[in-house]
């Protein structure tokens, strides 16, 4: 019934704005940022560097920059806070290169064992509590899960559907 539709509506909407008040609890310094000189989009992505989807992701990062994405990363050591997994991810996040060290984590290299202040644990709790179950978990800047892995034009006609979904009276005039 139309009563029922509305309230999911308006659930989804704060839920929405909750997610993103939360990953905007991040600073800007603490993602790991790959991203086009002129970004039309910007996605949130909570990655795990051991996870097959991830790395996949990763691979593809040229072609989801060419595609106007900017991805801002986030840890999510989906094997747990203490776990190996987590510790490998503190050390890509302690690294004088975050995104190299990254990409070499993700392609299977060995990176060398840092620690250092950081923000794992804390962007592994944000991802928590914004409902990631598993990684990768992609959010817009509007706080909506787009998904798990996706081919990067799949990632930029999402974008676009709901770039036209906020603006029907603007996409209407184009």
């Amino acid at each position: 019934d139309l009563q029922r539709q509305e309230d999911v509506m308006q659930n989804s909407v704060a839920l929405a704005q909750y997610r993103t008040t939360l990953i905007a609890t991040i600073p800007h310094s603490e993602k790991i940022v790959f991203a086009p000189p002129n970004a039309k989009y910007t996605v949130t992505v909570f990655t795990d560097i051991a996870c097959g989807y991830c790395r996949k992701l990763h691979e593809e990062i040229a072609e989801i920059n060419r595609q106007g994405i900017a991805v801002e990363y986030l840890a999510f050591p989906r094997m747990g806070l203490g776990s190996q997994d987590h510790k490998d991810m503190i050390s890509v996040w302690c690294a004088p290169d975050r995104k190299r060290a990254l990409t070499d984590a993700k392609a299977g290299k060995s990176i060398p064992s840092r620690d250092c202040k950081n923000p794992v644990t804390m962007e592994y709790d944000v991802g928590q509590r914004v409902g990631v179950s598993g990684t990768p978990a992609i959010f817009s800047t509007e706080g909506i899960q787009l998904g798990g892995y996706l081919p990067p034009a799949a990632l930029r006609a999402k974008l676009d559907e709901l770039a036209a979904k906020k603006a029907p009276a603007a996409a209407a005039g184009a």
